[in-house]
Formats: structure tokens, sequence, C-alpha cells
């Protein structure tokens, strides 16, 4: 079963800047384009910073617009100055950027963009080269996918080629994401899997299990009884101890009437 990816959801158009670019062409470039950051690379792609309007603030004295309207924009753009100080892109950057890898898990990626309170993360190959971009919005891609995918995945991923179920044996539907799961398997341990890996489905939201099974193979059966030994020094016996036959029966009632004639012999004594 495919698990999706960041590369599955991300941007590859990326909007960047060369290392040695001046103050004015990341001004304008921030502003012709209308976005918050630009990532800096150097002549073979590899990303070596960030650079934002918090990073030219703390250059220089640009007002970055808060009404994110365009009309708040142009406003904020309107009071940018006319003449900027030297200085590069490098000079100006953040670094290092925040990256994750194209083959990461959209949940890694989630969370990741969770703990540094960022909104986007630039997407790198093992060399460091910029691949994509991906965003929040990004990641909830994998919800909009269709339903007829979602089961077309249920029916031939998980219950024919995963748990090798035969064919009709188990049906599934889905509605808004929510599959439902009816039918018999052999064994209960299956239809238990069918619904675990029907939930780790990308795009499904959640699973009603109707599943019935002939064999609860989930139970542990009885240990056997342990077989009774003799200790053959002692004549003990370990373990529970053997029925014992018709002449072993006569034998003890023998002993306990001897033991009763010389009990009554030391009494008389």
């Amino acid at each position: 079963m495919r698990t999706w990816r960041v590369q599955d959801v991300m941007s590859t158009e990326v909007i960047t800047a060369p290392e040695n670019a001046s103050v004015a062409e990341i001004v304008t470039l921030l502003t012709d384009r209308q976005i918050t950051a630009v990532p800096i690379t150097d002549k073979f792609d590899a990303v070596l910073g960030v650079v934002s309007w918090t990073d030219l603030r703390q250059k220089i004295d640009v007002g970055t617009p808060e009404d994110t309207s365009r009309f708040g924009w142009w406003l904020g753009v309107a009071h940018l100055p006319t003449q900027w100080p030297e200085g590069t892109a490098v000079e100006l950057m953040s670094a290092p950027a925040l990256t994750i890898g194209a083959d990461a898990s959209l949940p890694a990626a989630a969370r990741v963009m969770y703990r540094r309170g960022v909104g986007r993360l630039l997407v790198v190959d093992r060399d460091n080269r910029l691949r994509g971009i991906v965003t929040r919005s990004d990641l909830l891609k994998v919800y909009a996918r269709l339903d007829a995918v979602i089961r077309g995945e249920v029916m031939q991923s998980v219950l024919l080629e995963t748990l090798r179920i035969r064919p009709g044996a188990v049906r599934a539907t889905v509605e808004d994401g929510v599959v439902t799961l009816t039918g018999r398997t052999e064994r209960k341990t299956t239809a238990v899997a069918a619904a675990r890996l029907t939930a780790a489905v990308p795009g499904v939201t959640d699973v009603v299990d109707r599943l019935t099974f002939d064999v609860d193979d989930t139970i542990a059966t009885a240990p056997a009884p342990q077989r009774a030994e003799r200790d053959p020094l002692r004549g003990w016996w370990t373990g529970p101890r053997p029925a014992r036959s018709g002449e072993g029966a006569v034998m003890d009632r023998i002993a306990r009437h001897d033991g009763q004639i010389l009990a009554g012999s030391a009494g008389s004594s």
C-alpha cells in the first residue's frame, strides 16, 4: 500500500533569488510577486537561506503591509524608499533555511511546521538542491481524493494484494472519505487488519467496521496438562498424580487396615 509523500503534494515552481542579488532586487522581487519571503540559492540550486520582509526590516527601514488584501499590500509598498543600501542576499538572509526531504511523509512535514511555527517548508534532495515548496494547504490535498479513488485502493491494495482476501468476500463503500467495510473473513485477525490498513489509506477520514469472521483466532488455547513424573529415588510424584488402578486401591486399604491394627496394639499396651 502506497504512502503519500511530500513530493506528491508539493509545488515545483518556486521563486528564488541568486546569492549575489542586491537589496533592491530582493525588494523588487518580493513586491512584484507579492510574496513574503524568497529562497536564496547558489549556482547549483543548493539552498543557502531565505530573505523575508522581517530580514529587510532588521537591516533597513522597510514598511511591511499588515493587511493581506491587495489594497493593503500596495499601500505599504507605496512608502518604500527609492534608494537602497548596498548589500547582497547572502548578507540579508536567514540561514539555515527550514527544509524537508521530498520523500518525507506528510505527518512528518506537518510536525515540523507545527513545532517551528511556520506555514511552509522548502523541499530539497540529498544534495540540498531545491526541488519545490510545501505549504499547510498542500498537506490537506490528500483529503481531496475522490471517493472512487479511495475505494479502488482499499479493494485492490488492502483487501486483494495485502491481505489476499478472495474477491467478493469483503465489500467497501466510501462516502466523503468514510469507508464502510462489510462481509466475512475466515479469521478475526484478518478482519482487524483490514480495518486498520483501510484507516491508513490516504484520504480516509473514518472506518465503519461491520466485518464478521468464522474463527476467533485471538483467543489463546488452554495449555496442555502437565504430565506427572515420579522421582525414581524417593518414590514421590511431581505434578498431578495419576488415578490409581484397582490393585493400587486394594493396597491402600490394606495399608490403612494395618495402620489401624498397629494403633490399637499401641493403645492396649
